[in-house]
C-alpha cells in the first residue's frame, strides 16, 4: 500500500514550497529512487523543469515531471504539486505532498488528506518551518 507523506509549510510563499519540493526531491534521489512529479499545469511543468532538472546532473533520467496522462510506474515515488489526488497514485511506493500556508492550497490539502485517510492509507505529516524551506 503507498505510503502517503504531507510536509506542511509554514509560509505561505509560493517559491518556498517549490524549494522544498526541490529539497526532497534531491533526498529522494539520494537515498536511490526514482520519482515523477505531477504537477497541476503545463506552466507548472514548464517552471519545474527549469528549475529542477538542469540542476540534476545525471540524476535527471531517474526524474519525470508532468502534468497530464499516465506515468512511468516504474518510478518508484510520487511528488504530487497538483491540488488534485492522481488518479495513479496508488502505483507509486510513495506519495509526498508539499503544502504551503496559503488558504486555497490549504484547504485543498486538506481534501487529499482526508481522501487518503478515509480509504486506509498510512499517512504521516511533518510541519516544516520557514528556514527549512529555504533550499
Amino acid at each position: 500500500m503507498t505510503n502517503i507523506q504531507f510536509y506542511i509549510l509554514a509560509s505561505d510563499n509560493l517559491e518556498q514550497r517549490w524549494s522544498y519540493a526541490r529539497q526532497l526531491l534531491v533526498q529522494t534521489l539520494l537515498r536511490g529512487k526514482s520519482v515523477h512529479i505531477h504537477t497541476s499545469c503545463a506552466a507548472h511543468t514548464r517552471l519545474l523543469i527549469d528549475k529542477l532538472l538542469h540542476s540534476l546532473g545525471d540524476n535527471d533520467e531517474k526524474v519525470s515531471i508532468d502534468h497530464k496522462g499516465e506515468p512511468d510506474t516504474s518510478q518508484q515515488v510520487l511528488l504530487n504539486l497538483s491540488n488534485d489526488v492522481p488518479h495513479f497514485f496508488s502505483s507509486f511506493e510513495t506519495t509526498l505532498e508539499v503544502i504551503h500556508d496559503e488558504a486555497s492550497t490549504r484547504k485543498m490539502g486538506r481534501e487529499r488528506y482526508r481522501y487518503y485517510q478515509q480509504r486506509g492509507y498510512p499517512l504521516r505529516h511533518y510541519e516544516i518551518q520557514p528556514e527549512l524551506a529555504l533550499g
